[in-house]
């Protein structure tokens, strides 16, 4: 539900006290729910600190309610209830407001039937950033599918407040609308005034980025970039012409707001610089704006992208590198973003040294009438005019009232839920009405992944998958709607569910991805692009190996993506899978402009084991200058896995050794620990190799293959050694005999 500013927020100037009693009960209420907050957002769901705090707040809420329902209003910086405000201001009063206020809450109903899972469902929610709340719907439509009865929402109209407070609907409108349609919109002097009159108050500047963003919803990430450019450069034009000296000022404040943007959002910005969209005249007004953005912007945008992504990414570095390329500042910034990432869950976490150090480290260095039938209705309006209130009764005793009030709680009416949505899958027969059913089951599975019912969701989509399993007539609409799913919000949160859930879940994550088909292989490997948790990724990773060939095609694709990380994970992945299809794929990666993507390409052609593979990167070594031929000799030189032990066999036998004399020796050197069948031909032949120009290095190169001859010691080597120390060129006779000496 959604209200005006004016019902939920205009409250009379002096409401009236709460007396002595309630007030203390109102300021318990609030200190249990900061509690169990806390609690909920710090610990996995069954510790029994969950459990504890979840109980006291249930205790408070009840003598907070004595027996009746109760209304918070929502204020900037306090709460009133039932319209009355506490005789004494409470900082736990204060804190839940401004929880409240974050999320768009104007107003909260508390029913007595408000238990432990309500509360812990609603707290859940409220952990979660505003922005990511907002882009799943906001936090009406998720209590909608999350919660019940017992707590009702009224969610603020953000937009109807800005208009109220400016008094003038039709100016916000054309800003919004302006802001959208692009540059072919500009804004007259009245509404220009207004929107700087907006900008000089960081709150309703953030109140005007978040109408932005409801009106943008639709067209996704690109359209909100391109909405706030068009802002940006109708002010930039604007001041430029009539005020350059407020620009300097205006473009401060618009760069404080830009630090509450996502990761996502901020990379997106970045990306527009020095593109025609991004400049006013002769300024470029994305650079414009973040060079001036102060360094407590900076480090608000960067904790909050680390408490996000538990963690720091390679997209993160970039945006970090952009917005503060001198170190000493970022230095700076991160002991900034330190500060505020501690006061977070990840905060308090045991391992938050550990990855602060990672941080650190990266980011510097990188209505009924149609369904009863007339007489059902009339006894059901009979009914209502008798309903009585059956606590005021008292004639049944508290364990059946409450066991009645049991099977109508919002853990019961999921349950519900879910029960007819499988019953449905069950009883459809005709496959395109059961289509309809599977497309409504699944939709009602991206919600519940929305709010964190992660097992119930899977639950349902697998439920999909196992009723299509042995029809072939529902299999196509099975998974076109797993598809579906998968592709919604289901990769956006599983990553960071995989991270804690049993083997269980993620069995039945698997099975749910592998039914949606190879449609969702790009989803996942972004998704493993993006992930820093080891388990996480190692589990995604599974999943994705799972697809097997038709993985690899798929996977493929993915080697010309724009974004770098999904080039690496592609080319790791196609080391994974094995085998030579695809390793041509590889080729181009090699020369990639991204170090990291290089490197990968270059080990899985390293890790391949194939002649073809050694072929491969034999040509990129003997073809390539500059960086691209460093990166390829440092990787060699660095290999020490049994699994390159094929390519050092075929190096040895068609490599240049004067041309590359460190990596060959390096390959001399590492077969010497290798049991593979290739090895002592290998240095068999590298033994006998010569050159008359070079008599020290030959030298040195038949020492080191006869040394690892030695070291391998299978029968098999020292008969080598005795064959050569009696025949072939002289060089080749003492290095034999002087290690057969060390072997006898």
């Amino acid at each position: 539900m959604r209200q005006s500013y004016i019902e939920t927020m205009g409250q009379p100037a002096t409401p009236p006290l709460l007396g002595p009693d309630v007030t203390a009960k109102f300021a318990e209420f609030a200190r249990a729910c900061k509690a169990a907050a806390r609690a909920v957002a710090l610990y996995p769901g069954s510790h029994p600190a969950i459990g504890a705090s979840l109980s006291r707040l249930v205790q408070a809420t009840s003598r907070l309610a004595d027996g009746g329902p109760f209304t918070l209003q929502v204020r900037t910086n306090s709460l009133l209830l039932n319209g009355s405000m506490a005789q004494r201001p409470d900082p736990a009063i204060g804190e839940l407001s401004e929880v409240l206020y974050r999320h768009m809450i104007g107003a909260m109903t508390i029913n007595p039937a408000a238990d432990a899972d309500s509360w812990r469902t609603l707290l859940l929610l409220l952990a979660r950033s505003p922005e990511e709340v907002r882009a799943d719907g906001g936090i009406a439509k998720l209590w909608a599918t999350a919660g019940g009865p017992s707590l009702d929402l009224v969610e603020i109209d953000y937009a109807e407040v800005l208009r109220e407070k400016e008094g003038d609907a039709a100016t916000i409108d054309q800003i919004i609308a302006a802001a959208i349609a692009g540059p072919q919109v500009q804004l007259d002097e009245p509404t220009i005034q207004k929107l700087l009159a907006i900008v000089g108050e960081p709150e309703k500047l953030r109140l005007l980025m978040a109408e932005l963003d409801t009106a943008t919803a639709a067209g996704g990430l690109d359209a909100k970039t391109a909405a706030f450019l068009n802002l940006l450069r109708n002010l930039t034009e604007h001041l430029t012409k009539t005020n350059p000296e407020q620009l300097q000022t205006v473009l401060k404040q618009i760069g404080e707001v830009a630090g509450d943007f996502s990761l996502d959002g901020m990379v997106a910005l970045l990306n527009e610089r020095d593109r025609p969209q991004a400049v006013a005249g002769s300024i470029d007004v994305v650079s414009a704006m973040t060079e001036r953005m102060s360094d407590k912007a900076v480090a608000h945008f960067v904790a909050g992208a680390i408490v996000k992504e538990r963690g720091a990414t390679g997209r993160l570095a970039h945006a970090f590198q952009a917005l503060a390329p001198e170190h000493d500042r970022q230095r700076q910034l991160l002991a900034l973003a330190e500060e505020d990432v501690a006061t977070s869950e990840i905060g308090r976490e045991a391992s938050f040294s550990e990855l602060w150090q990672n941080v650190e480290g990266m980011l510097t260095s990188y209505s009924d009438e149609a369904f009863v039938s007339t007489d059902y209705g009339r006894e059901l309006t009979h009914a209502r005019t008798r309903a009585v209130d059956v606590e005021r009764v008292s004639d049944d005793p508290p364990e059946r009232v409450a066991a009645w009030l049991g099977t109508v709680n919002d853990a019961a009416l999921r349950g519900l839920d879910h029960q007819l949505l499988t019953d449905l899958l069950d009883i459809e027969e005709e496959p395109h009405r059961w289509r309809d059913v599977a497309q409504t089951v699944v939709n009602h599975a991206d919600d519940l992944v929305r709010v964190g019912y992660f097992d119930q969701a899977w639950a349902l989509a697998e439920a999909v998958a196992d009723r299509a399993a042995s029809r072939p007539d529902r299999l196509p609409h099975a998974r076109a709607a797993l598809e579906e799913f998968a592709r919604g919000s289901m990769l956006k949160h599983a990553a960071a569910q995989l991270r804690g859930t049993s083997d269980e879940g993620y069995e039945r994550f698997k099975r749910i991805c592998h039914a949606a088909g190879t449609a969702i292989v790009a989803p996942l490997a972004e998704a493993l692009s993006n992930e820093q948790d080891a388990r996480a990724r190692r589990r995604l990773r599974d999943i994705l190996l799972g697809f097997g060939a038709q993985g690899r095609e798929s996977v493929q694709k993915l080697m010309n993506a724009p974004n770098w990380e999904v080039r690496r994970t592609a080319a790791f992945l196609l080391r994974e899978f094995g085998g030579t299809e695809g390793l041509k794929e590889l080729v181009p990666l090699l020369a990639d402009a991204e170090p990291l993507v290089q490197r990968e390409a270059v080990q899985g052609l390293i890790m391949n084991g194939s002649d073809e593979a050694s072929a491969i990167l034999l040509r990129a070594l003997t073809n390539s200058t500059g960086r691209t031929r460093e990166t390829l000799a440092n990787e060699l030189l660095a290999t020490r896995d049994d699994r390159a032990a094929p390519l050092f066999c075929y190096l040895l036998k068609h490599l240049k050794r004067s041309a590359f004399p460190r990596i060959y020796a390096a390959a001399v050197e590492a077969l010497g620990s290798s049991k593979v069948p290739g090895a002592v031909e290998a240095l068999k032949f590298a033994l006998q190799q010569g050159e008359l120009w070079s008599p020290m290095r030959t030298r040195r190169m038949r020492a080191a293959a006869a040394a690892s001859l030695r070291s391998i010691g299978t029968p098999e080597a020292i008969e080598a050694l005795r064959a050569a120390s009696s025949h072939g060129p002289r060089g080749t006779r003492s290095a034999a005999r002087a290690e057969l000496e060390q072997v006898e």
